[in-house]
């Protein structure tokens, strides 16, 4: 506010020197000023131009974080479909392991009556052998029939007659007389 004042007082009472340098002030000052403005503008443009690239960048890093996002989500919406198929393993291999010991149960039990009916049956195939050589006749009968050489020959049979002929020869006293 001073300097206006003096600025004034100069061009209204000033000499002429006064004038002229007050003139060459001004000029110097103009100059300085554009300079000045001259500077900031290059200042402003660099700025706009580091904005610029700054957006630029904030774009590119969102596009990336958007496309990690996605990727992201893919995987884990993966993740839980393979989980979920695992899952639906164990669930199926848990019901199979039931079902399979249910019919591993069933299969003990009728394993247990077949027995009980496989001794009935060799108590009727012997039936009637009230002697030792009623059942030795019987015995070669049967083994001609249930050898496992023959075309029809079942090997557990031979195995139950077996048995069941060790057990009559020891009822009867009598050694194993083939």
């Amino acid at each position: 506010m001073e300097d206006m004042r003096k600025i004034e007082e100069v061009i209204a009472n000033g000499s002429m020197d006064e004038l002229a340098e007050l003139r060459l002030w001004l000029f110097k000052e103009s100059v300085r000023l554009e300079n000045m403005e001259s500077s900031l503008a290059e200042r402003y443009a660099r700025l706009e131009a580091d904005e610029i690239a700054f957006k630029n960048r904030m774009d590119a890093a969102e596009r990336k974080l958007e496309t990690a996002n996605k990727k992201l989500n893919n995987d884990k919406a993966l993740f839980d479909q393979r989980l979920a198929i695992l899952n639906n393993g164990f669930d199926q291999l848990t019901s199979d392991r039931k079902r399979i010991d249910a019919e591993f149960r069933r299969l003990e039990r009728e394993k247990s009556y077949q027995r009980e009916n496989e001794y009935d049956a060799m108590d009727l195939l012997f039936r009637g052998a009230d002697n030792p050589l009623a059942i030795k006749k019987r015995y070669k009968d049967l083994m001609k029939m249930f050898h496992p050489d023959n075309i029809c020959g079942d090997a557990e049979m031979v195995r139950l007659i077996n048995q069941e002929y060790d057990d009559l020869c020891r009822q009867y006293n009598m050694g194993m007389i083939n």
